[in-house]
């Protein structure tokens, strides 16, 4: 199976590519280049249709984590059309170039910032109404309503994965505090998420919560379970190795 990592080379990209590559061919599409040179790269933005078409061919499954940058390489989630341009209309035009190619299934890296902040933490389930305060967590959202769309009108399966915090797997080991929930999720269990979402005999959209918390103390993701069989396996008592995404 190949899969098609459209903004591959960004934050959640190089984290999961480790993991990934192990049991998948991997195409990153993405104007900068990986951090892995021994994979397979398309340098273009998710403007050029074109280029989109063409990356698709001998992908089996989309993965869409395009995320905006500014000049200085912090994250964009201020910007209105950065925002509107990858999480929106990039996710759009690539779901319609997809269509066109027989393609029907995508992976969206979507975000628990769509939710506001609540009382007690985050949204008790993914059925809550989005209200994000920020321009990146409601376009992100906006991107959840193409991939229904799509899914509701042209029979594709899309699945969007509302990740919580992710990080490095030494990162989430490092914030760890014996006693307490961490809601964070490290790199190998988002890997999985992306890795189920994938190829999970699943039909219509799904929004899925993604976290590493896997007592559900803060956030529940028993519906990620349910739909895919996927569970934050990360515990605090392994030791902080390697591990094999896609489990």
């Amino acid at each position: 199976m190949k899969l098609l990592l459209i903004g591959g080379s960004g934050l959640v990209g190089t984290m999961v590519m480790p993991y990934l590559k192990e049991k998948y061919g991997i195409r990153v599409f993405d104007v900068v280049p990986p951090s892995d040179p021994s994979v397979e790269h398309v340098n273009a933005s998710v403007d050029d249709l074109a280029a989109i078409r063409g990356a698709l061919e001998g992908i089996d499954a989309v993965v869409y984590m395009a995320l905006g940058r500014h000049p200085d390489g912090s994250r964009a989630t201020d910007d209105i059309d950065k925002n509107y341009d990858l999480s929106v209309k990039g996710l759009h035009r690539t779901l319609a170039a997809m269509k066109e190619a027989g393609l029907n299934r995508l992976v969206y890296t979507s975000t628990l910032s769509i939710h506001g902040s609540r009382p007690g933490g985050v949204a008790p389930s993914e059925d809550i109404p989005a209200d994000a305060p920020s321009i990146y967590g409601f376009t992100k959202w906006l991107g959840e309503l193409v991939c229904d769309y799509f899914s509701r009108v042209h029979a594709m399966a899309t699945v969007a994965l509302r990740l919580n915090g992710p990080v490095t797997r030494e990162e989430w080991h490092r914030r760890c505090q014996p006693g307490h929930p961490n809601p964070l999720t490290a790199a190998p269990d988002v890997a999985r998420a992306i890795s189920l979402a994938a190829r999970a005999p699943v039909s219509g959209f799904y929004a899925l919560f993604i976290s590493g918390d896997h007592e559900g103390k803060i956030i529940n993701c028993a519906r990620a379970k349910a739909i895919l069989g996927w569970e934050a396996l990360e515990r605090l008592a392994n030791p902080v190795q390697g591990g094999a995404g896609g489990r």
